[in-house]
């Protein structure tokens, strides 16, 4: 038993901080259009889901077919799911009639990458911006690899709640109770990895002319047995360039002062790809390590929601954090939105219990282990042989993984739902986790795309008022947008850094 912990839990029970929790959640998640044969689809975003550029909940990330739902922010999460039921609804009803919606993490086959359409949004300076941003992307790591797609988890503490684990009520105790919060994520990330792993199976177009050390399944896909995420692996969502960066989240200043080293100092690699293509035209927004805040990549991140047309650097900067992005989870195919109710609140748990556990400063013995622990469960994650190191002890896997379910199993009993929490808890021990079809990994994907598609195409079409009315809206805004010329474009993104 945790003494510690319990005693914690003590302490934050007398001060009333289960009673009066609230939570604050929202999802966001990429995934693609596909055509029958699950080839990405090449036509452009359906005019029915509104403009990618202004909705608030439908827009598209890397790829022009690379759709993604962007939920509110509710304190409640069955508001969360009926939400995004409907947006998958929605999105499942308006896109072509011989398209589909992909229900994994990593890509369908990819006969030629150059035939992945970029994202397109209008003929204006931020509209540019976020082309350039994605071709920027395509010549730092290829288009492959960016069709890697995800589940974005958005959690929050009400400030009443988190001002009890604070001791005060001032952004700056928020700061660093969150910033212990993301410390503890890291340390945890193993965990995180061998419960929401998805991806152990590639189609092998994934690692063409790409070093890996993965097995082979059968003629077409690529496996690792005992893997969680190979989304999340060296041939995954991973940038080599950014690992120099070494942000271990010791204060929201370090952090951001990093984040600007690594937009505006050049890095070798990418200054010699240039800012311009032979034709002249914008590539890059900048050669640094980062072009912009949205391309640093980790399994956590600190966010504050834009209000004032602040960038996210500004925004932390000026405000400080409001809320954490939670992105180290993949898509679950078996779930109809691709994560379950369960999941959610087990994060939730998770979360809390980085948040209310002792969170020292990461020394950098810590930072390399916590690496190698992430590597660990990565590649290894489901053998009973996997071992991590806390510390200078090597210790199970497998053993550690079940002192953290004991931990949130307490941590669960204090809360106000607690049968509901536990539930959750036992429901993912037991969960059947990245399981190997027998077939191909294309044809599972039409299968499951075909089974998903059509449930969501007959969900119930008379609850989609605010959706629908947001992709019309969208629409309007877009076409009232003003239109710059291709010397104001080409400005406007080479000098966006400028006053970083």
């Amino acid at each position: 038993m945790n003494n510690d912990l319990e005693r914690r839990l003590q302490d934050l029970k007398d001060k009333k901080f289960f009673d009066e929790l609230i939570i604050s959640r929202g999802i966001e998640k990429e995934f693609f259009r596909v055509n029958k044969t699950a080839q990405i689809s090449k036509k452009p975003h359906p005019l029915s889901l509104g403009s990618a550029l202004t909705n608030r909940y439908i827009t598209t990330d890397f790829a022009e077919a690379q759709l993604e739902l962007v939920t509110p922010v509710f304190d409640e999460i069955d508001d969360l799911f009926d939400f995004l039921t409907k947006l998958h609804g929605f999105v499942a009803q308006n896109i072509d009639e011989d398209e589909m919606l992909w229900p994994f993490s990593m890509p369908p086959h990819i006969e030629n990458e150059s035939d992945i359409n970029l994202g397109y949004y209008h003929q204006s300076n931020v509209g540019l911006l976020k082309h350039v941003y994605r071709r920027g992307l395509k010549v730092r790591y290829g288009s492959t690899m960016q069709c890697i797609s995800g589940m974005h988890y958005n959690f929050s503490v009400d400030s009443s709640s988190l001002s009890k684990i604070t001791q005060r009520s001032s952004q700056e105790s928020f700061n660093e109770a969150y910033l212990g919060l993301i410390r503890n994520f890291k340390r945890l990330f193993w965990f995180v990895l061998s419960e929401f792993g998805q991806t152990n199976v590639v189609d092998k177009s994934f690692i063409t002319n790409r070093e890996h050390q993965l097995d082979e399944l059968n003629k077409n896909d690529m496996y690792l047995e005992h893997a969680t995420s190979l989304r999340m692996s060296d041939i995954g969502y991973v940038s080599d360039a950014q690992k120099s960066l070494n942000v271990k989240y010791d204060s929201l200043e370090e952090f951001l002062e990093k984040i600007n080293k690594a937009i505006k100092v050049p890095f070798k690699d990418f200054q010699e790809k240039g800012l311009l293509d032979t034709d002249g035209n914008c590539q890059q927004i900048s050669d640094g390590i980062i072009q912009i805040e949205n391309e640093y990549y980790d399994s956590i991140r600190p966010k504050r929601a834009s209000k004032e047309n602040l960038r996210p650097y500004n925004q932390l900067k000026e405000y400080g954090i409001e809320y954490l992005e939670v992105r180290g989870v993949d898509i679950d195919p078996n779930e109809l939105v691709g994560i379950s109710k369960h999941h959610v609140q087990f994060l939730d748990l998770i979360l809390l219990y980085c948040l209310i556990s002792p969170s020292p400063k990461i020394s950098d013995e810590e930072k390399i282990n916590i690496d190698k622990n992430d590597n660990e469960s990565v590649y290894r994650g489901r053998s009973k042989d996997a071992m991590l190191n806390l510390g200078e002890l090597k210790v199970r896997l497998h053993d550690q993984r079940e002192k953290i379910f004991n931990d949130l199993k307490l941590l669960a009993k204090s809360m106000k739902n607690s049968q509901e929490m536990i539930d959750s808890i036992n429901y993912v021990d037991n969960y059947k986790k990245g399981s190997i079809p027998s077939i191909s990994y294309q044809k599972y994907g039409i299968i499951k795309a075909r089974e998903i598609t059509a449930q969501l195409k007959n969900i119930e079409n008379n609850n989609f008022d605010s959706i629908k009315k947001e992709a019309e809206l969208s629409l309007q805004k877009l076409k009232n947008m003003p239109k710059n010329s291709d010397d104001e474009m080409n400005d406007y993104v080479m000098n966006y850094n400028n006053d970083l």
